[in-house]
């Protein structure tokens, strides 16, 4: 799994003929953390006409994605907020984007390009970082290779959790999946590895 991640939740405003658009960018890691960050824009934003949503959020090995127009025409709000997110690889984020209606009726194509230039302008002014899903593992060598390991795992980026001492060390290793297969092909079959 690729994609980019939000490394902070940020907010940007928009003009459109007199309608206040605010775009909210948020970390969603799960369904429920999405959930309580809804709660929270409604109660915030109880006064708007509208507040719509897009999420991607990889979690339990799978894409979930949902779209809401919040009384907008079907399709015109929720859904060019998500053609964003997907366009740009973007996961594990929600964007809300409310609006106050300004007195002037944007219509379908209007609507359509201002909830979309809205997530465009959060994706420019946000901070995005690659989306790494790690292994995690096990490896037992005696204690005399403790360097050797500790170079491999340096080299390709593991990162150790634990070590146990006994008549082994037994190292616990979280790595990033791209680089496990590489580690493994590298290290003395005399490594034993359990993931």
């Amino acid at each position: 799994m690729t994609g980019r991640v939000l490394v902070k939740s940020h907010r940007i405003e928009l003009v459109e003929k007199n309608s206040r658009f605010i775009g909210i960018g948020c970390i969603s890691q799960s369904l429920n953390e999405f959930k309580l960050q809804k709660d929270e824009v409604d109660a915030e934003f109880s006064d708007a006409n509208h507040v719509t949503f897009a999420y991607r959020i990889y979690s339990d090995h799978s894409m979930h994605t949902r779209f809401y127009d919040d009384g907008e025409p079907s399709g015109t709000a929720g859904k060019p907020i998500l053609m964003h997110l997907e366009g740009n690889q973007i996961i594990n984020t929600t964007f809300f984007v409310v609006r106050y209606f300004g007195g002037i009726k944007l219509g379908a194509g209007g609507l359509v390009k201002a909830y979309g230039n809205t997530a465009r302008q959060l994706i420019l002014e946000g901070s995005f970082a690659d989306y790494v899903t790690y292994k995690e593992f096990t490896v037992t060598i005696p204690y005399a290779e403790q360097t050797r390991l500790e170079y491999l795992l340096k080299k390709f980026h593991g990162e150790i959790a634990n070590r146990i001492f006994d008549v082994d060390v037994c190292v616990a290793v979280k790595m990033p999946d791209a680089e496990f297969l590489l580690f493994k092909n590298e290290v003395p079959a005399f490594y034993q590895i359990k993931v």
